[in-house]
């Protein structure tokens, strides 16, 4: 039987482009993301856990990678630095950027923590609010608040990407990935 170290193995062989694309759509930066990944990593297999599937192990490192994601952002409130953007400029037309996907990128990684996760738990991995609020630990509404604040500031700042703030608040229905990786969808 193979132990957590060929699942390990596997996990990066088969979906590691995932997971690191994963991080990517959440940080901006390739260098964050492959840190964020190792975090997840360490996070999920440094007790020799249990043998999992591909699958659960996907799962979890997932997970690893929003909590921990959040986790930097809260400790970097507790100690305060010079935030240089303005949030109150509005964008660039985009489609006048080389191209939608990329200025959708921009345009999300611009909002704070919370609100960045929230929307690519919903639009990227096609979750409800309410899966979203359990898989962060959160109330439900909080969630919708913070996916509607998030539509509201992308479209006062980077135009209208077709987001709608109702589908946010209702739950919606299931959108195709932004991004397209390989591997398991919850």
């Amino acid at each position: 039987m193979a132990g957590w170290g060929d699942t390990l193995g596997t996990l990066m062989r088969e979906r590691g482009g995932a997971l690191f694309a994963y991080a990517y759509v959440l940080t901006g930066d390739p260098d964050a993301a492959e840190d964020l990944v190792q975090e997840a990593l360490v996070r999920v297999f440094k007790r020799g856990r249990a043998v999992m599937t591909l699958d659960a192990s996907h799962a979890y490192v997932k997970r690893a990678i929003q909590t921990a994601f959040i986790d930097t952002h809260r400790r970097a409130t507790a100690r305060p630095q010079r935030d240089n953007r303005d949030a109150e400029s509005v964008a660039p037309d985009p489609t006048r950027a080389s191209s939608l996907h990329q200025a959708l990128v921009e345009a999300v990684l611009s909002l704070p923590p919370r609100e960045r996760t929230c929307v690519v738990m919903r639009y990227f991995d096609g979750l409800s609010s309410v899966a979203i609020a359990q898989e962060l630990g959160i109330a439900p509404g909080a969630v919708r608040r913070y996916l509607h604040d998030a539509i509201a500031t992308l479209q006062r700042t980077h135009g209208d990407f077709g987001l709608d703030p109702a589908d946010a608040a209702e739950g919606g229905v299931e959108h195709h990935a932004l991004v397209t990786t390989k591997g398991g969808r919850r």
